[in-house]
């Protein structure tokens, strides 16, 4: 035995240095590699996510969402689907500024119990451990990958093909709920939206009804402040409006009010919450006249 040892110092110097070199020249491998390997695994863990996903899914949600995720008539909405995969569909529809994951994610783990006037016969349980429902976090992310997993397919859906069941308490009117228009081009929606305002002419009470202006403004005491209102008081504004801009109308003033909201702030109302500024878009031009004539009318009709 005693030949494999090695008595030069020399020797076991240039032995230590090749061993030396030998071990990092494995380890420059094992870096090189590892991104490649990371990914792979990455792939791998995110292929069992879906897949738990997707028993979770077939055990919990066809009974509303159907069996492929392309909703029931009546019973769910459609998940896999063309429109509510697109950027300016589902999320735009209800305001959403947060990500598609993010969406889905909160719908699952929180469910939607307060929204009662829902148009679908089931409501959107709770399903999150955090919000007292059966599943735990983890569970929750699996059914959320399983969801976004269909978005290759959702998007390869034609016009025809999109299953997608409009709601009509968004922003967007059931008649534009559809893929058929989101893929027309901008001016081609905008003609659309245009004639669509044109044969849907609302009251004013249906306007300040469904656009929630009571909210913020007062529009039954005269100068009254309302507890918690955040906006100017209405109920005389006939006799205010006049006077609020040098060189504007009563008529123009309202008017720019509702189109240009900034254009003017009433100064005790500068911190208050911001009165929209899209109902330009939102409303037909014959709206807003009806709007603001009805505004400045002292014996209007509530």
């Amino acid at each position: 035995m005693y030949r494999f040892f090695v008595t030069s110092p020399i020797a076991k110097l240039l032995w230590g240095i090749l061993a030396s070199l030998v071990g990092i020249i494995v380890l420059l491998l094992v870096l090189v590699s590892e991104d490649t390997r990371m990914a792979a695994q990455t792939v791998n863990w995110e292929g069992r996510s879906i897949e738990n996903g997707a028993t979770l899914f077939a055990n919990n949600c066809t009974r509303c969402h159907g069996p492929n995720g392309q909703g029931l008539p009546g019973l769910g909405p459609a998940l896999n689907s063309f429109y509510f995969f697109m950027e300016k569909g589902r999320l735009q529809d209800i305001g959403w500024v947060g990500s598609l994951e993010d969406y889905v994610s909160l719908t699952i783990a929180a469910g939607r119990p307060s929204k009662t006037n829902s148009p679908w016969a089931e409501v959107m349980p709770t399903w999150g451990s955090q919000f007292g429902g059966p599943l735990r976090g983890d569970q929750v992310e699996d059914l959320t990958a399983y969801v976004l997993n269909w978005r290759e397919f959702a998007l390869a859906q034609t016009a025809e093909e999109d299953p997608f069941q409009p709601f009509p308490d968004v922003n967007n009117a059931v008649e534009f709920q559809n893929a058929a228009f989101l893929l027309l081009s901008e001016e081609e929606q905008a003609i659309a939206r245009e004639e669509f305002k044109a044969r849907n002419i609302r009251s004013p009470q249906e306007l300040w009804t469904s656009e929630v202006c009571s909210a913020c403004h007062n529009i039954n005491e005269r100068q009254v402040d309302v507890r918690g209102q955040s906006g100017p008081n209405m109920a005389d504004l006939y006799e205010r409006a006049g006077s609020r801009v040098e060189g504007l109308t009563a008529e123009e003033y309202v008017y720019e009010s509702i189109v240009d909201p900034t254009a003017f702030v009433v100064a005790s109302y500068e911190a208050a919450g911001q009165m929209p500024e899209n109902f330009a878009e939102k409303l037909s031009e014959d709206e807003i006249r009806g709007l603001v004539e009805w505004l400045l009318d002292p014996n209007r009709e509530p």
